[in-house]
């Protein structure tokens, strides 16, 4: 297949689609949002290894299949960060949510517009919350967020844009090189 543009172009949607898809579905199936935005982006992988020589397939996977995961959940707190509204809400109550790898808890929230929120965080007890007062990050259509913990790695977040430019900008350069050879 020489379409190296057609499947970039479908890697870099799969990865944007993560993003959006993982801020929008339930926690309960970001895996459903995982897998195939993961599958999808080793188009851009694949898109790389035809643009460029095939070396750059390698490089290619090691940036977009573990950025697509971490941006899923990563990519929704920093949407948040930027498009969501502040508002000062209420705790009523948080509950232990047993799991046997990753502790998570469930704050049961009260806004001033009557809106009852389940705010759910996953981490250890340092990320558990005490009834009381506490902002929250609203939006109209992404789940709300715990203004307090909402702690995204901006070095994912900037990084796999930045690792996916700096692969565009590789396999470009080496193509060229090699076109100029030829000429």
């Amino acid at each position: 297949m020489r379409r190296p543009v057609a499947l970039i172009a479908a890697g870099l949607a799969a990865i944007a689609a993560a993003v959006v898809l993982g801020a929008v579905v339930p926690e309960r199936y970001q895996l459903a949002v995982l897998a195939p935005c993961c599958l999808g982006s080793l188009a851009f992988a694949w898109g790389v290894g035809e643009l460029g020589p095939p070396w750059l397939v390698l490089p290619a996977l090691m940036v977009v299949v573990p950025g697509t995961a971490v941006l899923v959940s990563d990519g929704h707190r920093a949407l948040m960060d930027v498009l969501a509204t502040p508002q000062t809400c209420v705790i009523r109550g948080v509950e232990d949510v047993p799991g046997p790898d990753n502790p998570a808890f469930v704050h049961r929230v009260s806004c001033p517009d009557g809106a009852e929120l389940r705010i759910v965080v996953p981490g250890e007890q340092e990320k558990k919350m005490l009834p009381g007062p506490a902002t929250v990050l609203r939006h109209p259509v992404m789940r709300p967020l715990l203004a307090d913990r909402n702690d995204w790695s901006a070095e994912w977040v900037f990084g796999v844009p930045l690792g996916v430019l700096l692969l565009l900008i590789c396999a470009t350069t080496l193509r060229a090189r090699r076109v100029m050879r030829q000429a």
